[in-house]
């Protein structure tokens, strides 16, 4: 059997039933995070005029799905897209993590495109919302495992294999079966793509892209069930994906307990609401500033030493040292180190074009250099203070939010409840608190599209 039938045959088979009970809890932690992430997304700037293409896109249709944040529906596939966008707005999302050093995001493109579908169809209980979730989890970080070099390409993997993910979760719910599964999934690679150009530019393209992902799964699944055949082999073929993208294929890593362990139960929660590929190095400096209660009016230089992943965050430097807008606040070291350093926790609001107004913020990160020596993989920071000494941290592992060193449920909560607070209008706290008390019974719960259905 094909690499991409054996991933058809598992995503169409599975059924809550056969779901471990670590990964059903797994997948409500997943929607929860997504859903309260999402509705602070929907306030972001930019946010508004992706609703008003969806609008101008809705008129004379009759929308059956709910567009995070504000108030009217739009047409699945159209809510799907706005709600990808939003649920990666605001970089807070969950991460498949390789290692200590970089991860992508999953739940942002399926959690999505279920409720999109599930509003579609209507009648879409919790259990197989959760089913839907689980297993287009599973299968993404699977497909994601595959290509252990992606951070080396210019290719996005976050946004080439949400498509997957996305289609995944929309097919089963819509009950597509093997043969269409394949299809689906051909027709998903057809489409897919995911770059890192916007981020170099930061621009509000970088969080459109999992828009795309999350639409053109959504489209993938139905035209499958329609009858449309997409290509069998686009994984493995002459011009699939591992070949065209990525040169390798791992497949072992793919397959490896394929239908006994669900890779949801793997997934981390991002501590800071900024690019993972910094979060080490923010744990150093949180660590640096509680051992030894410096102020920022102390410091003279930080010296921030880590992976060349983390470069993204750090080069050039001259530029990631005055960021210009919120999405590259959410791409800059220099930018979260000083915020680090001068507040005791950081939250969405240091993320925001307001928060550039700080000159005192601005002027610490100008003082924020980062070193990424392939050679040493070790992440730590040096703090440099006026007095002369040199305060530096221990070495950093799994940062907080990793699987191996999780967020606990009740702090889960704590930040769903502080994203909801960020929308673009005022929610109710009764519809907030009621959204997340279904998403955490959704087993039990016979209309899982209500939650998202409280949050508009």
């Amino acid at each position: 059997m094909s690499l991409e039938s054996r991933i058809a045959k598992h995503a169409a088979a599975v059924r809550f039933e056969d779901l471990p009970g670590e990964a059903v809890d797994a997948a409500k932690k997943e929607i929860l995070w997504a859903l309260g992430t999402s509705v602070a997304g929907a306030g972001a700037i930019g946010s508004e005029m992706v609703l008003t293409v969806v609008r101008e896109l809705s008129r004379g249709c009759t929308g059956d799905a709910t567009v995070i944040g504000y108030e009217g529906r739009a047409p699945a596939l159209l809510a799907g897209f706005a709600n990808g966008v939003y649920a990666k707005a605001v970089e807070y999302e969950d991460k498949h993590w390789f290692g200590n050093t970089h991860a992508y995001a999953i739940g942002v493109a399926v959690v999505p495109a279920a409720f999109a579908v599930g509003e579609h169809l209507g009648g879409v209980d919790g259990k197989a919302l959760v089913n839907a979730v689980a297993v287009a989890t599973d299968v993404q970080a699977r497909l994601v495992n595959g290509a252990p070099n992606a951070i080396k390409t210019p290719f996005n993997a976050t946004y080439m294999f949400s498509h997957f993910g996305a289609t995944i979760a929309a097919a089963k719910l819509l009950g597509l079966t093997e043969e269409q599964m394949i299809d689906a999934l051909g027709i998903a690679y057809t489409q897919a793509a995911g770059n890192y150009q916007a981020h170099h530019e930061g621009t509000l393209a970088v969080r459109m892209q999992m828009g795309f992902c999350v639409r053109n799964g959504i489209f993938a699944a139905l035209m499958a069930k329609a009858g449309i055949d997409g290509p069998h082999q686009f994984l493995t073929g002459r011009s699939g994906l591992y070949p065209s993208f990525y040169k390798e294929c791992a497949e072992e890593a793919i397959v490896k307990d394929l239908g006994a362990m669900f890779w949801g139960t793997r997934l981390g929660f991002k501590g800071y609401p900024c690019c993972a590929a910094m979060h080490q190095a923010l744990d150093a400096l949180f660590q640096v500033k509680q051992a030894h209660k410096i102020r920022p009016e102390q410091v003279v230089a930080v010296d921030v030493y880590g992976s060349p992943s983390m470069a993204i965050t750090c080069a050039p430097i001259e530029e990631k040292r005055r960021p210009r807008n919120h999405v590259e606040q959410e791409f800059s070291l220099p930018w979260a180190a000083a915020c680090a350093l001068t507040d005791d926790r950081l939250s969405l609001s240091h993320f925001q074009d307001a928060a550039l107004k700080d000159a005192a913020k601005m002027a610490l990160a100008r003082k924020v250099t980062a070193h990424t020596d392939p050679k040493d993989a070790q992440v730590y920071a040096v703090v440099t203070l006026t007095d002369g000494r040199k305060l530096t941290s221990a070495h950093i592992g799994p940062p907080t939010g990793h699987p191996d060193n999780p967020i606990p449920l009740a702090e889960l909560i704590r930040r769903y409840d502080d994203c909801v607070t960020y929308g673009p209008r005022p929610l109710a706290s009764e519809k907030t608190k009621r959204a997340r008390d279904l998403v955490l019974a959704l087993p039990d719960v016979p209309d899982a599209t209500e939650a998202i259905k409280l949050l508009a």
